[in-house]
């Protein structure tokens, strides 16, 4: 019997996986669904994986008056999981498979889509919960993160947070870590950098 298609599985997910999305407030079609809340954007996708046997969940995060990753601005509607500045997956179990396997037949398949599900409800509501609403989460992140343990692309996107919050020596506080730490041939990441300290 043959393994489960990538068109079979999707067909699973639309019937068991989507339908709670869209409860929740995601919109869309296809395999990318977004909930938009004010400047708070939340996306979901589903990614095939090489191989042609499995596929990655991705979620993503993003802040409107952020630009994306890339450093173009995209229009909430249209943002994509990989636009996102805040970004992670949804984990499947461990085994030999990266990603979710589709299944080996329509049994496994379904008991796939049906773990999924449980872990939807435990690590994708878990990650969505840090961006949950506006400014509060912007603050909440703020207040958690410590400059100097995040990679310094990553202190260029909170000092925005800090500078559309109105919080310029919290900015100001990021931005020199970031540059302390940015590597000699990030000439663009430090010239951001340096326009946030410029003020």
């Amino acid at each position: 019997m043959p393994a489960v298609t990538r068109a079979a599985f999707l067909k699973l997910l639309s019937k068991q996986l989507f339908p709670l999305l869209k409860e929740e407030g995601f919109d869309g079609t296809g395999q990318t669904l977004r909930r938009i809340r004010g400047p708070v954007i939340h996306v979901f996708n589903v990614q095939a994986a090489s191989g042609g046997k499995a596929c990655y969940l991705n979620l993503g995060a993003h802040f409107d008056f952020l630009p994306g990753e890339g450093g173009s601005f995209v229009a909430p509607a249209e943002i994509e999981e990989s636009h996102c500045v805040f970004r992670d997956r949804i984990d499947p179990p461990p085994g030999p498979a990266f990603g979710w396997a589709y299944g080996a037949d329509m049994a496994q398949a379904e008991e796939n889509v049906e773990f999924l599900v449980s872990e939807w409800a435990r690590q994708g509501h878990a990650f969505f919960a840090q961006y949950d609403t506006y400014p509060a989460s912007c603050e909440r992140l703020l207040q958690q993160t410590d400059p100097d343990q995040i990679h310094p692309a990553k202190t260029l996107n909170m000092a925005r947070i800090a500078l559309h919050l109105g919080e310029s020596e919290r900015a100001r506080v990021f931005a020199q870590s970031g540059l302390a730490r940015a590597p000699q041939a990030a000439t663009s990441l430090k010239a951001k950098l340096e326009q946030v300290l410029a003020g």
